[in-house]
């Protein structure tokens, strides 16, 4: 097994921090299957990039911060950039596919400084209260965009000649039909206190990204988003659903199942690398959660990584 995986690749991988395609071409347009992740899981994360999404198969529970909606096969979401967000299978036994469309706010209009981005997307990616929406086709403008994520699709595909020009094209009819049909302000918007709980959750999730290797406790936690370890409590269960050491609990055990999967590193090393103090106990809630050995998840997964 040839290590090919750092510790920061792997932390930064799954915070999102890469560019999604190019400095030159900040827009990357793909097929997502599910089965690709971790208990069929696109787990909590967020991005500069603005993200579009159709469902091609299967039904998603599209997490937006605090929201939850089901999105079926034939409909799709939007994300503002910088939203938290997860995505997991709406249904039992049904693996979804979509096609995703992510791309930077300044790829929509002439990079970030004049009339375009100044008047139509700024407005829309600086108001805290539009984390996202969802694409239920049930009117034509909605219908409009989702047909404009597959042909982005369609077109990255063929890669033909002057076809970063068709993408710009196709990415700026469907902002259009996104910016001038938001209801920003409306009753659904989120209320500041709500909006200040994602912030303090995006702190502390950084902070455990970073430091989860280390002996850190709850109140390690709360102090880096500077509440008190009751609001940290309060904080996690209203954006994500989960104590902050059950978060912590399972991002070690996903960075060590995917050291296991990636790099040469021992059983021992990953065991110390992903903040667990004694072998047994971290042989016992891996068992617990991939229901085998780290020894034999490291032997059947030789070489396998997550694509994205």
């Amino acid at each position: 097994m040839q290590n090919h995986t750092t510790m920061r690749d792997v932390q930064e991988e799954y915070r999102e921090n890469a560019l999604h395609g190019s400095p030159d071409f900040p827009l990357r347009v793909y097929p997502n299957d599910f089965r690709w992740y971790n208990n069929n899981t696109i787990e909590w994360h967020w991005h500069p990039e603005i993200e579009v999404a159709v469902v091609l198969a299967g039904s998603v529970r599209v997490h937006i911060s605090d929201m939850v909606f089901e999105v079926s096969e034939g409909q799709g979401f939007f994300i503002n950039s910088n939203v938290m967000h997860m995505e997991t299978p709406a249904q039992e036994g049904g693996v979804p596919l979509m096609n995703t469309a992510v791309f930077l706010p300044e790829f929509i209009g002439d990079c970030g400084s004049q009339l375009i981005y100044r008047r139509f997307v700024k407005p829309v990616i600086g108001e805290e209260s539009v984390k996202g929406l969802i694409l239920s086709g049930e009117n034509e403008w909605e219908r409009r965009v989702l047909s404009a994520v597959r042909q982005l699709y369609a077109v990255t595909e063929e890669s033909g000649w002057g076809w970063q020009l068709r993408c710009r094209n196709i990415v700026g009819e469907m902002w259009y039909e996104i910016a001038s049909n938001l209801r920003i302000g409306s009753d659904e918007s989120q209320t500041a206190p709500e909006v200040l709980g994602e912030t303090r959750v995006k702190k502390m999730m950084s902070f455990i990204h970073d430091n989860y290797s280390a002996d850190i406790t709850v109140a390690d936690i709360a102090r880096s988003a500077n509440i008190s370890k009751s609001e940290c409590f309060r904080c996690f269960r209203r954006i994500i659903g989960k104590k902050p050491v059950e978060y912590l609990s399972d991002y070690r055990l996903k960075t060590a199942a995917r050291l296991l999967r990636t790099t040469d590193m021992q059983v021992t090393e990953v065991c110390l690398a992903c903040g667990f103090n004694h072998i047994s106990y971290f042989g016992k809630v891996f068992r617990q959660r991939y229901g085998v050995s780290p020894r034999d998840y490291a032997k059947a997964n030789t070489g396998n990584s997550d694509p994205f």
